[in-house]
């Protein structure tokens, strides 16, 4: 696909909804590109209040820890976002460290989506019985050229809207989930779409909705 394609504000889907709470502001502070003051004193990337953006944060990103997936899962989860956007002349996914974006993001569900925790566990689960049956081995086992067979038909109805098929909606949420972690991260916002700020929304309060505050 290609990158410059994609539409910024659909990327922002969960960012509210993790504000909402001390751990999520924190993985953000990690995650979100570090604000850089302009000549005239406003930064030119978009804060969260109460998100405290430091060296400290960005070198934790290096070391993040799956909140959610067990580890056979996480690789799973960032081989399939390296397939969604692989690295080829641009940075991909990999660079971006989408999986972690992903990971947290599912941790975080049962505060505003419970469903998602489902859903990724099932889909996953399905992926990794398609792959024993097919190839003998889980997906993230099985050779390369056998994981795009696979993704690629789980991938049709995309392609032929009068297919059908089981895994499709697995396809969908990864699919979606990797484009919003990769343009909400640095290299994706900065490195691959070369975007100069957002100083309309210098202060981002978060959802305020009640049920999601803490």
């Amino acid at each position: 696909m290609n990158k410059g394609e994609v539409s910024r504000r659909g990327a922002l889907k969960h960012f509210g909804l993790l504000a909402a709470s001390a751990a999520g502001r924190e993985f953000l502070a990690s995650w979100l590109p570090i604000p850089v003051a302009s000549a005239d004193g406003q930064n030119d990337l978009a804060t969260i209040h109460g998100m405290n953006h430091s060296r400290a944060g960005a070198e934790a990103a290096a070391k993040y820890v799956p909140q959610f997936f067990k580890p056979e899962q996480f690789a799973t989860v960032k081989l399939l976002a390296e397939m969604i956007l692989p690295t080829d002349d641009e940075p991909g996914a990999n660079e971006a460290k989408v999986a972690d974006y992903i990971d947290f993001v599912v941790f975080s569900a049962p505060e505003f989506e419970p469903s998602i925790q489902r859903e990724w566990t099932d889909g996953l689960r399905f992926l990794d019985d398609a792959s024993q049956k097919q190839f003998g081995k889980p997906f993230h086992s099985a050779a390369e050229t056998d994981r795009v067979k696979l993704l690629t038909e789980i991938s049709l109805p995309e392609r032929d809207p009068t297919a059908d098929h089981q895994g499709y909606s697995l396809f969908r949420l990864v699919k979606d989930m990797t484009v919003e972690g990769f343009y909400t991260s640095k290299v994706g916002l900065i490195d691959v779409l070369n975007y100069q700020g957002m100083n309309y929304v210098a202060d981002f309060p978060g959802c305020t909705h009640p049920e999601h505050q803490s």
